[in-house]
């Protein structure tokens, strides 16, 4: 008996650790999930209809326009979709953006940073928490240490510049409609 025994423990113990990997990665791995019409990324529950696309959909609603915008996957902005949806006061003191201060930090820990925005970007000064949305290039640079590149507008940048010095926007998620 002890001998029929330890054979086949012999012959179990080879896979234990393949075992003990495959739950692992099972438990750590991210998962997307649907649970009530819902995907779940990391935490953050965004429409079902949108997770077929890359990054996270969003629109900026001010007047009565709507521009859409992609924000790339990251913590920051991640962290941002959790707040949503988020109304803050927009002004121009550059004449090459709107502007507004978020409710508090995103992470940017290891983010690379740029000092020259392009228009149609979304941008994160973490020094004070400001958000910016650019729709024209005068050639100036940001001084060091930069913003953190937060995604794009997919829509025309001029509809941002033509709001005026002063516009409340709410950003929320983009739903698309159903047939």
């Amino acid at each position: 008996m002890t001998s029929t025994s330890s054979g086949w423990c012999r012959r179990l113990l080879p896979a234990v650790p393949a075992t003990v990997l495959v739950a692992l990665l099972t438990v750590c791995s991210v998962s997307r999930g649907t649970a009530g019409g819902m995907d779940t990324i990391q935490g953050v529950q965004t429409p079902d209809a949108l997770s077929a696309t890359p990054g996270l959909r969003v629109m900026l609603l001010f007047d009565d326009r709507a521009v859409p915008a992609t924000l790339d996957d990251m913590p920051a902005t991640r962290e941002l979709a959790a707040r949503l949806p988020l109304t803050m006061d927009f002004r121009d003191t550059w004449g090459q953006a709107k502007s507004a201060r978020l409710p508090g930090p995103v992470p940017v820990i290891g983010v690379a940073r740029t000092l020259e925005p392009t228009p149609g970007g979304i941008y994160y000064w973490p020094d004070t928490a400001t958000l910016a949305v650019y729709y024209d290039d005068l050639g100036q640079s940001v001084p060091p240490p930069g913003l953190v590149r937060l995604g794009t507008l997919d829509g025309d940048p001029a509809e941002i510049a033509d709001v005026g010095h002063q516009v409340a926007v709410r950003i929320d998620w983009a739903v698309k409609s159903r047939s």
